[in-house]
């Protein structure tokens, strides 16, 4: 059986920890999958520690014919997060193993051309490598990222829900954000628009992760909670919200869209399907009018829910065998 390594923060909870997880867990058939963790929560010291672990541990298992994976799958955001993970990339490269780098990040085009074309002329010399393949996640950073890096593959992020939560009623004026606790992800924003709903809408709460503690007694902020947890939160909102300053694309609309749950995003979150509704980034106004539109007019769930088929795990997986075995 063949093996790939998913090389990435898989020991830090966020987004891209959750794409790979699923991954791992659901690798294509013939395939077996494993981890390999390149950064930790804590300080700078248990940052670089960690990696310095990863990069050493990846020499290990590229220079051993019985540890030797098959393709190296490197998961990226942007800025500090590329400069650790080219130096992996070029040690797969090294060693002649095919490399997968997957760009997640939300922001890789801001990025690439913050300095002039310099940087992304070293990106792309890093990414055309031989048996090395760039993947975004949809067309749409398909079209802004080809013509700088060069050709790309699109494979969409997974969703997993493990089955049905217990018997829940949906919320009528419940909104929901799930996120970590980052000043991207909009926590302040969204009680502000709240705020703002509640005059027309006297008894709507906002749920969220991430923030551990609100002073509005309709909020309920919960910090981080567990994969069980998260489903019931879907299956009881009314609404999730995610005023993110940038997104690659969120795993937690997908399984939102996927339990049936209206998502509202903000414009400069791209790739999802069209079933999402948009407001301008930073405006509490536009934000107030549509979410309220959103709740007097709801959605069908079957229509939701029938939008993210393409990023069922089933899916996703064939993508990935068609990769991994292009090279």
């Amino acid at each position: 059986m063949r093996k790939v390594l998913h090389v990435g923060p898989c020991d830090t909870p966020g987004g891209m920890a959750t794409v790979m997880h699923i991954l791992a867990e659901h690798p294509p058939e013939g395939w077996q999958a494993d981890l390999l963790a390149t950064h930790a929560p804590g300080n700078v010291w248990a940052k670089w520690f960690a990696y310095r672990r990863a990069r050493r541990e990846l020499h290990r298992q590229c220079s051993d014919p019985t540890l030797r994976p098959d393709v190296v799958h490197v998961h990226v955001a942007s800025d500090w997060s590329w400069r650790r993970k080219s130096r992996l990339i070029h040690v797969a490269q090294t060693h002649d193993i095919a490399v997968v780098v997957h760009l997640h990040s939300g922001q890789f085009d801001a990025w690439l051309s913050k300095v002039g074309p310099k940087r992304a002329q070293r990106v792309k010399a890093v990414l055309s490598r031989p048996k090395t393949q760039p993947v975004v996640l949809s067309s749409a950073w398909h079209e802004r990222l080809e013509p700088v890096v060069g050709d790309v593959e699109i494979v969409g992020n997974p969703y997993r829900l493990s089955g049905s939560p217990e018997r829940v009623s949906r919320g009528k004026h419940h909104l929901l954000l799930l996120a970590r606790k980052d000043p991207i992800k909009g926590h302040r924003f969204a009680v502000e628009v709240a705020e703002n709903l509640r005059e027309e809408f006297p008894n709507l709460r906002l749920t969220m992760t991430g923030e551990t503690q609100s002073e509005h007694e309709w909020v309920e902020a919960k910090g981080w909670v567990s994969e069980k947890e998260k489903e019931i939160l879907l299956a009881r909102a009314t609404l999730l919200l995610l005023p993110s300053a940038f997104e690659g694309q969120p795993v937690a609309a997908l399984e939102a869209l996927s339990a049936g749950l209206q998502v509202c995003v903000s414009d400069r979150v791209i790739g999802l399907p069209d079933s999402v509704r948009q407001a301008n980034w930073g405006d509490v106004d536009a934000w107030t009018i549509i979410v309220g539109d959103m709740l007097k007019n709801p959605q069908d769930e079957t229509n939701l829910k029938s939008s993210v088929v393409e990023h069922s795990i089933d899916r996703v997986q064939q993508r990935w065998k068609s990769v991994y075995e292009s090279f």
